[in-house]
């Protein structure tokens, strides 16, 4: 059995590890690439600290203790930071991480601080520090509680913003975003079932063998699992890594030849007739892929062409198309009985707080005050 807990404990380390690498690498490294890099840094310490346990490594347990003991508090606050970073501006991410990251930092003062003096110097230099240490389980019960409650929130930010999330990544299709329910529902099973280990031995005494283990080993299955769903399926965790990998027909670095710069022109002349007569952006459920396939080429070379050619995004092209789209109904007066958000939704936006955001940043005004403006 130690030797299943070495291999796997082992296993998830190093994919951690090649997984934070990956994220650290992507050349357009965002908010939240940068937030998994430290999701997936704290689960190689619990992984690490479980494998000080199983060999009772004394000084490995001391190093890793800190930033373990209360990791609950900080996952689950990364976690809602994760999911925001998909929908909110990094300014208003990183404004809310101060409020979401109260319950850690008062954890790491008043509990792990104290009992990791106490093991470090084998003395109590708090009197509170030997209560906690007795008090163990409830510690680990409300821990998991803390962490179910940060899941709650996560779960319903995530459904609430889910038509919100596909717009934004609209070139992607929608198995690549079960990504975050997964990981979302693997942290709730792995942590209920935490708290389920901790209530039964808090009422009918300790197992003979370390209940954590348990926890950690189906943490570990999670990681390889994430890990590879991840990068086989997923571009939502790392998306720009993989799509790097899908243009690697294509030499970014490389300067076009004129062949290259002659097939670009002629794509892109394509393009623009096509999105001008055929309108396809007015389409809220439009992707790279439906985009291509009515220009006749393939996803690959339109995601080129766009991300180096034009040097702009799938989704900022086509939500480009949707905001002149919106001016011209405005103007004409066609549309005087909509609302605001009507017009916004037959111009092919999905999202109300998309449309604003994305209108107000193009024009400098928001869809209300263009629409008085022109009075």
């Amino acid at each position: 059995m130690t030797f299943l807990f070495d291999f796997l404990f082992i296993a998830g380390i190093l994919f951690s590890g090649i997984y934070i690498y990956i994220l650290y690498k992507s050349k357009e490294r965002g908010l939240s690439q940068s937030i998994l890099i430290l999701f997936f840094a704290i689960l190689s310490i619990i992984l690490l600290d479980s494998y000080a346990y199983l060999h009772d490594l004394t000084t490995l347990k001391l190093f890793t203790f800190l930033p373990t003991n209360g990791s609950k508090f900080l996952l689950g606050a990364l976690l809602l930071l994760y999911i925001q970073s998909l929908f909110f501006e990094d300014k208003t991410v990183l404004k809310n991480s101060f409020f979401y990251l109260i319950p850690f930092v008062t954890f790491f003062v008043g509990v792990s601080l104290p009992i990791w003096i106490a093991r470090l110097s084998e003395r109590y230099l708090l009197d509170y520090s030997f209560v906690l240490e007795e008090n163990n389980q409830i510690i680990r019960i409300v821990s998991d509680a803390v962490f179910l409650g940060f899941l709650y929130v996560c779960f319903k930010m995530f459904f609430k913003f889910k038509r919100v999330l596909r717009c934004n990544y609209s070139h992607i299709e929608h198995n690549n975003f079960i990504w975050i329910r997964y990981l979302l529902i693997a942290a709730a099973v792995i942590i209920s079932f935490d708290m389920l280990l901790a209530l039964y031995q808090m009422f009918f005494g300790y197992f003979s063998w370390r209940s954590q283990n348990v926890i950690m080993l189906l943490l570990a299955v999670f990681i390889l699992y994430a890990g590879y769903f991840g990068l086989r399926q997923s571009k939502v965790l790392v998306p720009y890594f993989l799509l790097e990998g899908d243009q690697k027909t294509f030499s970014t670095n490389a300067t076009p030849t004129s062949t290259q710069n002659l097939e670009n022109s002629a794509l892109k002349q394509l393009l623009i007739t096509h999105m001008e007569t055929e309108q396809p952006y007015l389409d809220e459920e439009l992707t790279l892929n439906k985009l291509a396939m009515g220009i006749d080429t393939t996803d690959k070379k339109l995601s080129y062409l766009l991300n180096q050619y034009l040097n702009t995004t799938f989704y900022n092209f086509v939500n480009a198309y949707r905001i002149e789209a919106y001016k011209r109904s405005v103007q004409s007066g066609d549309f005087q009985e909509y609302t605001i958000e009507g017009i916004a939704y037959e111009c092919g936006f999905k999202s109300k707080a998309s449309f604003y955001r994305l209108f107000k940043k193009e024009t400098g005004k928001s869809p209300s005050e263009y629409k008085n403006s022109l009075k």
